[in-house]
């Protein structure tokens, strides 16, 4: 009897688990962890919606597919050629006055260079130095200009302007040849302009001062007075084309 009762005590006190499987057993997770786990899910997921949502709109209002163009040969010309009209357009608008009191209103005009006078048709400039006739006659040249040449009264007066009120003479664009006075453009010299005779004027060169015409020995030294015409400076014609002028 004592020895079952001894048995029965040690069945029992087997009964508990070795320290390996009370080691490997199962741990149960808590509450909140599972309730995460379905939150990052649903984010997820929606996330993934708003992406496919965002990608339909895009598609739907985007512009029809980009063609890409093959660059033409004459691309080239026709860009600069709208530079070269907004460059003459802001020319115009810079240089040139309007005609009438609209801002749009340019009918062009006329431009000297630096250091030239703008009068009528014709740009005029006075040397510093002092040279003898065939030393003016090349300065001018080297401008792209003339000795003047005057054919009218106004221009006469004008010349006087330039110089002063009682300025010394200047070389203007006449000389003798054999007896036969001719202006550097090969015309003939009309004395009656100047009041003067042929008889008086005998051989030489010409020269104006305030007094008016008087003659010359070419290899004097004097001032000389310049002559070219100015660059017409048009706006843009109805063509679309703007009209430019260098000529003298």
């Amino acid at each position: 009897m004592a020895g079952e009762i001894v048995y029965a005590d040690l069945r029992h006190l087997g009964d508990g688990s070795s320290p390996d499987e009370k080691r490997y057993a199962p741990h149960s997770c808590p509450w909140w962890h599972g309730l995460l786990l379905k939150a990052g899910g649903l984010g997820q997921f929606i996330l993934l919606v708003l992406v496919v949502v965002l990608s339909v709109q895009v598609f739907q209002g985007s512009p029809q597919p980009v063609v890409m163009r093959v660059p033409q040969p004459g691309d080239e010309i026709q860009g600069r050629n709208q530079k070269e009209q907004y460059m003459f357009s802001s020319l115009v608008r810079y240089f040139c006055k309007p005609q009438v009191e609209s801002p749009t209103a340019y009918a062009g005009c006329k431009l000297c260079p630096q250091d030239w006078q703008l009068h009528g048709e014709g740009c005029y400039w006075l040397s510093e130095e002092l040279g003898n006739w065939t030393q003016g006659t090349k300065s001018c040249k080297n401008q792209d200009s003339q000795l003047v040449v005057l054919q009218e009264k106004k221009e006469r007066e004008h010349i006087k302007v330039i110089t002063g009120k009682s300025p010394p003479p200047v070389w203007i664009g006449v000389r003798s040849h054999q007896k036969e006075w001719r202006w550097v453009d090969d015309t003939l010299f009309n004395p009656k302009m100047f009041g003067t005779s042929l008889e008086e004027m005998g051989e030489g060169c010409g020269t104006l001062k305030a007094k008016g015409f008087e003659v010359h020995r070419c290899d004097a030294k004097h001032k000389w007075v310049c002559k070219k015409k100015p660059f017409q400076l048009y706006p843009i014609t109805a063509g679309g084309e703007e009209k430019h002028n260098a000529s003298i």
